[in-house]
């Protein structure tokens, strides 16, 4: 697994479509945490949606590098759809794991405030919105749908849900962080449901690529 990790993140790396995401990513955190007086909390809902985005993203363009020849040569060293699939969450993960930590960072080093519990929320969160996106993206990528355009509607589409419908995921989270709300049950929520969604994805995914191979 760590040897199919390491080969998704050099194809990753060398295609270079993890640039426009995360400099966009980059610029948002830039503006949001200019101000060293503003509260952490609302600020960490604004990154944490915006990391949502990036890890869909990020997911997309990693299963979508690989030609359909490319994918089975892949699959027949991993022998499994199953581990290519984790591989590539894990990938994906790994990645968001490395901005949730830059945005913990940025965030401590500019506020003239330092609170240790803010950055714990702030770090679920991201993660938590990291998993949801990696679940959206995983049947909107090439594994089932051929054409990049309707890659994007679906998971444009889905987004657009996500963040702004008044669903039990992210949204309660989210919102209660940017309107200065208790966090405390949207966090739990948000994390159990994006785990349960990104568990169900991975699986329905696998089957649905095993049949169409």
């Amino acid at each position: 697994m760590l040897a199919l990790t390491r080969y998704y993140l050099a194809l990753l790396g060398h295609s270079q479509r993890y640039l426009p995401a995360l400099l966009a990513y980059l610029a948002l955190c830039v503006i949001l945490y200019a101000d060293p007086h503003s509260p952490p909390l609302p600020l960490f809902g604004v990154s944490a949606g915006g990391l949502l985005v990036v890890s869909c993203w990020l997911t997309i363009a990693l299963l979508d590098i690989e030609d359909p020849v490319q994918r089975l040569v892949t699959l027949s060293h991993a022998r499994q759809w199953r581990r290519m699939i984790v591989g590539a969450i894990l990938t994906v993960f790994a990645c968001s794991v490395v901005l949730t930590v830059l945005t913990e960072v940025w965030s401590a080093v500019k506020s003239v405030r330092f609170q240790p519990s803010a950055l714990g929320v702030g770090l679920l969160a991201h993660l938590a919105c990291a998993l949801l996106g990696i679940a959206i993206a995983l049947p909107c990528s090439r594994l089932l749908v051929s054409r990049i355009g309707w890659t994007v509607l679906a998971a444009v589409i889905a987004l657009f849900v996500v963040l702004l419908a008044k669903i039990p995921l992210v949204h309660p989270l989210l919102h209660a962080l940017t309107d200065d709300e208790p966090v405390a049950g949207p966090l739990v929520l948000a994390v159990v449901t994006s785990a349960v969604m990104l568990v169900t994805s991975s699986l329905v995914v696998t089957r649905l690529a095993q049949r169409r191979t």
